[in-house]
């Protein structure tokens, strides 16, 4: 898959800008503050419905106006093209997404049709940051192979958010009597737990499945010294030795007993996927080290570009059947938090990947990106403008 063109009007920085892309190389340069970033996120909202830095439609308003475009062509492995276009209107708050005129109201047949991975500065955080920016990372990883995966997930969420709803509602207004406040928790704690126990056991697989390929890229970015390790856990639940779903879905629901009392007087739903955990660490000969407490500044970048660049391969494989093709892969101003190896290590093999977009504040960058790339196109942004240098 990639994104052949691409048109703003009333985006961010953009009055109004179209943009022909390379199904190869985009290097995108200027100063901080232009614009660059806009374009990536732009490309971002138009895959994944939303931007990947997780700002609102309002926020991606270009100041003083009422309305955005986002327009974007895609073509896939077969030449086949889809043009895609998201139109937010500041009035009701109210937005749309089309896919070739026609549009779209189920998101979750959406996602995944046109595969990205992104990393930005704030990936390079995720080693150190709050679990639920790792857990939403991997779902959306996950989500965009196997649409049974996100329904299952989208349909959970709901049934929590009503769940803490009735919690958090009743501590306040001691609506019900504990016997029906128990009772009336123990039907949503029914409705969750197959959805629970699917996600959590898909969970488990996933970082069996992707351990191989994150062995493969932290190696060439980081050598063999070291071997990156994902662990997924639960704070109340021991997952080793689990066999299969009745195994899981019993214990779960007598966690889920134990912790009623508990649910009730904290007013939140404390059991379930949604507090589950994803712990980094490193073996370091044969032991397993916390990268939140005992890895380096240099260890951390490794990790995590070697994260995204394994998403990538993920992606390719479980998408290799399929007319979809590989995913587009966004590099947004990471080149600045790196050092001079893991640039070198990186754009050694950036040929190998699909369709990729980096944004720099260095244009030399792009002298080292160059080398044996088939097609490269590259572009200067000054104050939401773009011109093409050759």
């Amino acid at each position: 898959m990639i994104i052949d063109q691409l048109h703003l009007v009333n985006f961010k920085n953009y009055r109004e800008s179209s943009f022909s892309f390379s199904p190869d190389l985009n290097f995108i340069y200027g100063e901080n503050g232009n614009g660059k970033t806009n374009i990536l996120e732009a490309i971002s909202i138009l895959c994944y419905t939303k931007s990947f830095l997780m700002n609102s439609e309002s926020d991606c308003l270009k100041y003083g106006e009422e309305a955005f475009e986002i327009q974007g062509i895609f073509k896939n492995r077969v030449e086949s093209k889809n043009k895609v276009s998201l139109v937010y209107k500041k009035e009701n708050n109210e937005r749309q997404l089309l896919s070739d005129g026609e549009k779209v109201s189920k998101t979750n047949e959406y996602i995944g049709r046109f595969p990205l991975v992104v990393l930005s500065p704030y990936d390079l955080k995720l080693t150190m940051g709050l679990q639920q920016e790792r857990r939403r990372n991997f779902d959306l990883l996950i989500s965009q192979v196997s649409k049974v995966y996100l329904n299952d997930l989208r349909k959970y969420q709901k049934i929590i958010k009503q769940k803490n709803s009735l919690l958090k509602e009743n501590t306040i207004s001691k609506r019900y009597s504990y016997n029906e406040l128990k009772e009336l928790i123990g039907i949503w704690n029914y409705e969750l737990l197959d959805l629970a126990v699917k996600i959590m056991l898909r969970r488990l697989d996933f970082t069996e499945e992707f351990r191989s390929y994150m062995n493969s890229s932290f190696s060439r970015i980081s050598g063999l010294r070291y071997i990156p390790v994902i662990i997924y856990q639960s704070d109340l639940l021991d997952l080793n030795g689990i066999n299969g779903f009745d195994d899981l879905k019993n214990l779960l629901q007598k966690i889920l007993d134990e912790k009623l009392d508990t649910e009730i007087k904290r007013g939140a739903s404390l059991v379930g996927p949604h507090r589950d955990s994803y712990v980094f660490c490193m073996d370091k000969n044969g032991e397993n080290f916390e990268m939140r407490s005992f890895a380096s500044q240099g260890e951390h970048k490794s990790f995590v570009v070697s994260l995204k660049l394994s998403e990538f391969d993920y992606i390719n494989e479980n998408l290799k059947h399929t007319n979809t093709g590989k995913p587009i892969l966004l590099l947004d101003d990471v080149f600045s938090e790196l050092d001079k190896n893991r640039i070198k290590r990186i754009s050694e093999f950036i040929n190998e990947f699909n369709q990729v977009f980096i944004t720099s504040t260095d244009k030399e960058h792009l002298k080292i990106l160059k080398n044996d790339l088939r097609d490269t196109k590259s572009f200067h942004i000054m104050n939401g403008s773009s011109e093409m240098i050759a």
